[in-house]
């Protein structure tokens, strides 16, 4: 493994900052990768190296050897002032082509980004803001056509943390080997379909976890999967504070879920007489009744309201409503509405998900839209809960903290949902409108363009943010990698729990409220 820790070693003591300017002083490029901001550079680190473990086997193939080339790099004429052309026969290809001869790991690191500016490469400066932005933008231009070459290198992301870590000499805490929930909703309706998500030990992995409700009920077949995260669905059926107690041999974890009945004020009534949308019986009322529902609620994009058409946009509305009140975080509606079911009962509810942008900068509430600045970006949109939530949230940081710390950062928001919902390059989630990042205070009270491992990040602020998140009823996830703010808890839970690409902002999601 000793050519893996040169690798590692040397990396980890790189500046990107310096190579990605010394790329960019070359020539036969379509990419400025000094546009890339800086705090992209700790995720871009770590996913590509966590490609290199994959493409070099750990740095054990013929390519990585031999030639020092740890991404399985094809010989291209950009790659002059880095690489030579060298023929070799790897197990990929059918016969010996021409790979990238580096004479050393210096010139590698330096080729593997000026790679990355040739011309299908065009536009990389503008999908690196996570792991999956960046890696998926590169495979979807041609760098690997394994379709399950994405999850593959993003697997690895964990262990490439670790390694450059370890590298710099920082410590990081192991993932934890006590039972832990970190995603459960505050309050659900009698009869709703939720879910609580944890983390055990690694090792528990295959282990069954045993469930009480009420001290009661007892339920085993819950697996913990890989990397000790475990899910449970569950459904109550009356109403009243609820007691969930998880158990794995001698530990235990309890929450309290307020089950509620559905109120009945507000709301109205589509008469349906069948199913609507894909599959569905679609009388040409039904569909028109639906489609003006759905594009009162602001889903526009279902097209004419008086139209019994069934677009494709029509269908997309139903699944990303569908999604919304399940409280996923991505598509996974069915696209159909039958009488009286779920769907039906929440289109009709008094506080059905509206579809909108989400709240205007407010200097009162000390709440800053950094969305709404970004011209070239339109990830603005989501339901109006999300909208409720950030303004509440503000509202909660502005009157315990700010007020008292004029001097500190506002609230910035960013990234949400597209217009319309559905797949987003630059996230994993962020499909739904339940989702929102947040840019990280700075000690000089601007917010964003720094990791927690910087020295202006403003670690009050963001905790007293995250505890304004966590009052919230509807917050059920809060993910940011500051290894201080993660060993604290607050109000039962943990402040904010780790996920991959999350150094440089916060992020929160909600779940749906009971329905009304």
């Amino acid at each position: 493994m000793a050519l893996l820790d040169d690798l590692v070693q040397q990396y980890a003591k790189t500046d990107l900052a310096t190579i990605f300017q010394e790329v960019d002083n070359t020539s036969q490029r379509s990419v400025n990768l000094t546009d890339i901001p800086p705090d992209h550079f700790s995720h871009l680190k770590e996913v590509s190296l966590a490609q290199w473990l994959l493409e070099s086997a750990r740095a054990t193939s013929k390519l990585a050897e031999e030639q020092k080339n740890f991404a399985g790099l094809k010989w291209r004429k950009e790659m002059t002032p880095f690489a030579t052309p060298k023929s070799i026969k790897v197990p990929s290809e059918s016969e010996a082509m021409d790979f990238c001869l580096f004479t050393d790991i210096d010139k590698f690191l330096r080729g593997y980004w000026k790679f990355l500016t040739r011309e299908p490469y065009k536009g990389l400066e503008e999908n690196t803001q996570t792991p999956e932005n960046f890696i998926g933008f590169i495979q979807s231009k041609g760098f690997a056509a394994d379709i399950s070459y994405i999850s593959k290198v993003l697997k690895l992301v964990p262990e490439a943390r670790t390694l450059l870590a370890k590298a710099n000499g920082i410590v990081i805490p192991p993932p934890p080997d006590t039972l832990q929930v970190t995603s459960f909703p505050k309050e659900v309706e009698v009869g709703q379909s939720f879910q609580i998500e944890g983390t055990a030990a690694a090792a528990d992995k295959g282990k069954k976890l045993t469930v009480f409700v009420d001290n009661k009920f007892p339920l085993d077949d819950i697996e913990i999967e890989e990397g000790g995260e475990w899910e449970a669905e569950f459904v109550f059926l009356q109403a009243g504070d609820r007691i969930v107690k998880i158990a794995i041999d001698n530990q235990s974890v309890e929450i309290e879920i307020k089950a509620s009945l559905p109120e009945e004020t507000g709301a109205i009534t589509l008469n349906l007489t069948g199913s609507v949308g894909l599959g569905g019986i679609n009388r040409t009322a039904d569909k028109i009744a639906v489609k003006q529902r759905l594009h009162s609620l602001g889903y526009t994009f279902v097209g004419d309201p008086n139209s019994a058409a069934l677009n494709t946009g029509f269908i997309l509305a139903i699944k990303l409503f569908q999604s919304i009140i399940a409280g996923e975080e991505k598509l996974i509606g069915d696209g159909r509405i039958d009488v009286g079911n779920t769907t039906q009962k929440w289109l009709e509810a008094a506080n059905t998900p509206r579809w909108q942008t989400m709240p205007d900068s407010n200097p009162s509430i000390s709440l800053i839209n950094h969305e709404k600045n970004q011209t070239n970006d339109d990830h603005d949109f989501g339901t109006s809960w999300l909208a409720d939530a950030i303004l509440e949230i503000a509202a909660d940081y502005h009157n315990t903290f700010r007020v008292s710390n004029p001097s500190k950062a506002a609230f910035s928001i960013n990234d949400v949902s597209k217009p319309t919902g559905g797949d987003t390059p630059q996230h994993a989630g962020h499909e739904t409108g339940l989702m929102c990042d947040v840019r990280l205070p700075r000690t000089d009270g601007q917010h964003g363009g720094i990791t927690w491992e910087s020295g202006n990040f403003d670690r009050t602020a963001a905790r007293a943010l995250i505890k304004a998140m966590r009052r919230q009823k509807l917050v059920s996830q809060v993910f940011f990698n500051d290894t201080t703010l993660m060993g604290e808890t607050f109000l039962g839970q943990k402040l904010c729990n780790f996920a991959t690409g999350h150094d440089n902002h916060i992020h929160f999601a909600i779940r749906p409220p009971v329905r009304a």
